[in-house]
């Protein structure tokens, strides 16, 4: 173990990523603009992230690592989240270092640069001279911007993130980095009042203040997954050594003012911290030990020498330990958010990083822009308008069957044969392929449902089993030891996703069955409309009108007008929709958007374009389909008042009709109808089979990419599993070696951190603090 007493956050490695040909084939895919001119952009970038692959400990690395994420933010509002790149990066703390975590999320990548200017903060921290006020104001300040910079990635940056975070980077896990090292500032700030020889009580105040950030940072170690045991027994002595170190000071302050008998107990108080703190030093580092004894020394001389003062001259009476006045706390530090990386837009324009890359590209906010136009646009005609439309056709041909038309009007009109309207729907229908081609697009979407249902069981059963897996590590390693959260705990977005999809696909296996009962319920009917027209004629009955008179010729007349009406309204319905389609295709955004965005370019280089500043531009342009919505309403008013008429106009005729309506007529007015409702059936699901291969189609590709993110986590964990399991094993061969060698016990696992520099005394010293590591 290393000898510091101060913990170092380490680097997170990463690997080379090839950016250029995935950054040009994106553009060359999805922008108007060609790839080539942004090759010097592309290759500065690539330059950036390789000088971040390897770096060492000083103030130019820091730099390298902000340029790069300075510039990352600024990229990120050009191009998609997810550019198909695969950023690598390896964990630098917990049990899963050595599996690297895979996305292609530009979030991710700047996550992790972020968590890399922390760590780099911290470790600047440490190189610090701390025997120097200088030294230590300047590793303070440095701990200081590490917190902020974790903070910043907690709250900005991982909530951004469209994937689950890395357990290095979980919320849990910042607020120990974060508390961690305000603990290590505030702890620099009271070397710094030693050497500054401050009073006892403002040293006491500010010591107790280190005890509660050490504390805090304690709590946060419980809800983490990766904070190993060295570092949470390091953080558990320091905090009862800084109380212990207070209760020092106060009982120093004591004895000058002549509180003999609080002095004793205040000793006594910072005895017990000590040994609170010593029971859990078997595996922290020899200066933490080392400090820690010699505080112990110190006390108990103390003790001894107040307790014989106190009996042969005070005589005060000692206080007990719960009746002594609480410490105020003093606290000298905050969370500092580096200016550059609080607003990396500002310092990017302030020229010091250099010129912005792919300034000029497109940025993908304006694409976004046009894809939220025309999903607005398509919504308002594809499900504010059309399907409407569609209602009101549904509606108006099952009036037509209930009232029999139009098969008794044209068994009335057409005695023999097939009516021309009828033979026209048939020949549509034929045209079309006729049932056959349905029954195979039923079968295809059958086909894709089924395939879709496999591959979310496949996701469903690989969560599954690494649940099962999670759950027997944890049975067996008992839960003290096994402490890593549950995979519906981690996973827990995934196991949302997963119950959402599997709602999905119930709705849509429900609606598949409403369409093939539908089917079923006429397939005899578009069987008969498939056939040959010899056939469909051999199957209508004929019939003849004993006699005409001219009442029943009145009414038929008005019927036929009526239902005229109504074909010219579903006629002039039908093109209304088609030239509905036609505008909206034509209705392009693109050079709207571009131009506006060439304009906010203009007005400020570098500010982030956003979709929300084209909802002006939008919801004007969106008005010109005001009228189309207000068609829907007059299309439904004017079919109302042209069924109410039919069905008037159609009581009269049946009262007509039914006065010399023979068998036979009866018989062709039904077979008729029946072949009229079927024709408008069989559009009806077609347009159903049509609607559920699209949808298939298209959710097709979020299923897959859900399946791949299970596949991703489930291979995360298990590597997760295997260095967890590795960890304690060698901490159980660890303990066993020990116990075997009492005589001569092996060195405890080091903490994390510098080497010590060698010390020549190794007692503490109250008049110069805790020792810190670094240089001296």
């Amino acid at each position: 173990m290393s000898a510091s007493n101060i913990l170092v956050i380490p680097l997170k490695r990463t690997e080379h990523v090839e950016l250029s040909s995935v950054i040009k084939a994106y553009i060359e895919r999805g922008y108007d603009q060609h790839p080539d001119m942004f090759q010097t952009d592309i290759t500065a970038l690539e330059s950036l992230r390789e000088s971040i692959l390897n770096l060492e400990v000083r103030n130019s690395s820091l730099n390298s690592l902000i340029k790069y994420f300075v510039q990352l933010t600024f990229l990120s509002s050009k191009l998609p989240t997810d550019i198909k790149a695969g950023f690598i990066w390896y964990s630098s703390i917990g049990y899963a270092t050595t599996a690297g975590v895979i996305h292609s999320d530009l979030q991710f990548e700047r996550a992790n640069v972020l968590f890399n200017i922390g760590a780099l903060y911290s470790k600047l921290g440490v190189e610090e001279n701390r025997t120097t006020g200088e030294g230590l104001k300047r590793a303070s300040q440095y701990f200081q911007l590490a917190a902020g910079t974790f903070e910043f990635l907690k709250t900005n940056l991982i909530p951004e993130l469209h994937v689950n975070p890395p357990d290095d980077m979980a919320v849990s896990t910042l607020d120990v980095l974060k508390n961690l090292m305000l603990a290590q500032a505030q702890e620099c700030f009271w070397q710094k009042a030693i050497l500054d020889n401050m009073k006892n009580s403002i040293i006491a105040r500010l010591a107790h203040q280190v005890s509660l950030y050490y504390g805090q940072t304690l709590d946060c170690t419980l809800k983490s997954a990766v904070i190993k045991s060295e570092w949470i027994h390091h953080i558990t002595c320091k905090k009862f050594h800084f109380e212990a170190a207070a209760q020092f000071r106060i009982s120093t302050d004591c004895l000058s003012t002549g509180k003999y008998g609080e002095e004793i107990a205040r000793l006594r108080a910072a005895l017990e911290l000590c040994n609170q703190a010593l029971s859990s030093s078997k595996y922290v580092s020899n200066a933490v030990s080392d400090d820690l004894k010699g505080l112990k020394s110190r006390l108990q001389s103390d003790i001894a020498r107040a307790d014989k003062d106190n009996d042969l001259i005070y005589l005060a009476m000692v206080p007990s330990i719960a009746s002594l006045a609480l410490i105020k706390p003093a606290s000298t530090v905050e969370t500092q958010i580096p200016p550059d990386v609080g607003k990396p837009i500002d310092a990017l324009a302030s020229g010091k990083y250099g010129p912005a890359l792919f300034a000029n590209l497109v940025p993908f906010a304006a694409h976004l822009a046009i894809s939220i136009y025309e999903d607005r646009r398509d919504s308002i005609v594809n499900k504010l308008i059309i399907p409407k439309l569609d209602v009101l056709t549904i509606q108006v041909h099952e009036i037509l069957t209930y009232l029999g038309l139009p098969g008794a009007l044209q068994a009335l009109e057409r005695p023999v044969g097939i009516p021309p309207s009828l033979l026209t729907h048939i020949e549509e229908i034929r045209a079309t392929g006729g049932v056959e081609v349905m029954r195979s697009t039923i079968d295809d979407v059958r086909r894709l449902a089924s395939s879709h249902g496999s591959i979310y069981l496949e996701a469903a059963g690989i969560l599954e089993q690494e649940r099962e897996e999670d759950d027997e590590l944890r049975m067996r390693h008992g839960t003290d030891r096994w402490k890593r959260p549950t995979s519906k705990e981690v996973g827990a977005q995934l196991y949302a996703n997963l119950q959402s999809y599997s709602n999905i696909i119930k709705s849509a296996t429900e609606s598949d069955e409403i369409v093939r009962a539908k089917f079923r319920d006429n397939e005899r009917t578009f069987d008969l409309i498939s056939q040959d027209l010899t056939v469909v004629e051999r199957y209508l009955p004929s019939s003849e009108v004993s006699q005409l008179d001219p009442a029943l010729q009145l009414h038929a007349v008005q019927v036929r007008e009526r239902l005229n009406e109504i074909s010219k309204v579903e006629y002039r319905r039908k093109l209304f929709v088609e030239e509905l389609l036609h505008k909206a295709k034509e209705d392009d955004v693109t050079d709207t958007v571009l131009k506006e965005t060439a304009r906010l370019e203009r007005l400020d280089p570098l500010t982030k374009i956003e979709a929300a500043q084209f909802e002006a531009i939008f919801t004007e342009r969106l008005k010109k389909y005001d009228d189309d919505k207000d068609r829907v309403e007059h299309e439904e008013e004017e079919q109302t008042k042209l069924v109410t008429e039919l069905e008037l106009a159609n009581l009269d005729f049946k009262n007509s009709l039914a006065t010399c309506r023979g068998s036979k007529q009866s018989e062709r007015e039904a077979a008729l109808q029946q072949l009229e409702a079927g024709y408008f059936k069989f559009l009806e699901i077609k347009n159903n089979l049509e609607e559920g291969r699209k949808f298939y189609n298209d959710f097709a590709r979020s299923l897959l990419q859900f399946q791949q993110e299970c596949n991703d986590f489930v291979y995360s964990r298990r590597v997760e599993a295997q260095e967890l399991e590795t960890d304690l094993a060698l901490q159980f061969d660890r303990l066993k070696l020990e116990e075997m060698r009492t005589d001569s016990p092996l060195p405890a696992p080091r903490a994390q951190g510098p080497p010590p520099p060698v010390l020549n005394n190794a007692t503490w010293n109250p008049s110069h603090g805790i020792q810190f590591a670094g240089k001296r």
